[in-house]
């Protein structure tokens, strides 16, 4: 979508993250972040990172290392991305520490205890890393839209065993509505982090079910994360609308910004965290 990084201004939010100690990441003491709970208490998450859909690993690779160039310290990948591969080689060659970037990825829906082990093992193997920061499970449902609510307990159950051997250092969802966090909530015994979902300008207004019950998760202390912030799903020509869109430019004009980061700049400004992409 745009290699723009949106520069938000210090909110109390970013300041108190800032002082907050972390389990997991040790981001520069400035850089743009949000508390979020992970299992052993208050990390911080970068409010800005790389997004890989639709990459690649030869694409990906060089998508993370562009990125990382310019400043950023978060790539959010998946294993239905079929990335993770590239993803790892160029966390390989970064000149940074481990604990000074963070890693997002994400399993299916639908496993059971067994499969959700395996699938998360092999995106440790792919990433070629020993840990990740935040491991989502991707939808409430396998592919095919089957899995109820004991699916998702069981699979919720065996992510959590799985990071609390070391695997990851937090644990969330994504395209998650309140129902389904309800049945997780029923038998967690760790915080959920993070829900990932998709938001942009034109949402603000949006009622529940468009946003995936926005309020709810943020009633819950759970992390509202933004995907396709700049509309790159939406069909044509609504897929650049928020790039070069009347709306963003004139309001970029009065400011010498590009539409692409007025549209980013909407989605941090209220405390939620972006996953912007270009190649």
């Amino acid at each position: 979508e745009s290699r723009d990084i949106p520069r938000a201004s210090p909110s109390p939010v970013m300041r108190v993250a800032a002082c907050l100690a972390t389990a997991a990441a040790a981001l520069p003491a400035d850089f743009p972040s949000v508390p979020m709970k992970g299992l052993n208490g208050t990390m911080r998450m970068p409010l800005y990172g790389i997004g890989t859909w639709q990459y690649n690993n030869t694409v990906a690779e060089q998508a993370v290392l562009d990125s990382f160039k310019l400043g950023y310290r978060h790539v959010d990948t998946a294993t239905a991305y079929g990335n993770q591969v590239g993803v790892g080689k160029a966390l390989a060659q970064l000149a940074l520490p481990r604990e000074e970037y963070f890693v997002t990825t994400k399993i299916m829906g639908g496993f059971n205890a067994t499969a959700t082990k395996q699938n998360l093992d092999n995106c440790l193997k792919e990433l070629n890393l020993q840990y990740v920061d935040l491991l989502l499970i991707h939808f409430p449902s396998d592919s095919s839209g089957h899995g109820g609510a004991t699916s998702r307990q069981e699979e919720w159950q065996a992510l959590e065993a799985w990071a609390k051997a070391g695997g990851a250092k937090a644990v969330g969802v994504s395209h998650y509505c309140e129902h389904h966090i309800k049945d997780v909530q029923k038998v967690a015994t760790v915080p959920i982090a993070v829900n990932q979902v998709q938001y942009h300008v034109g949402m603000g207004t949006a009622p529940a079910t468009a946003t995936d019950d926005k309020d709810f998760m943020t009633s819950q202390g759970i992390v509202y994360q933004a995907f396709s912030s700049l509309c790159g799903p939406c069909p044509p020509p609504y897929n650049t609308e928020l790039i070069t869109g009347d709306l963003v430019t004139s309001i970029g004009k009065a400011h010498n910004k590009t539409g692409a980061q007025v549209a980013l700049k909407w989605v941090v400004q209220q405390g939620i965290p972006v996953l912007p992409k270009s190649s």
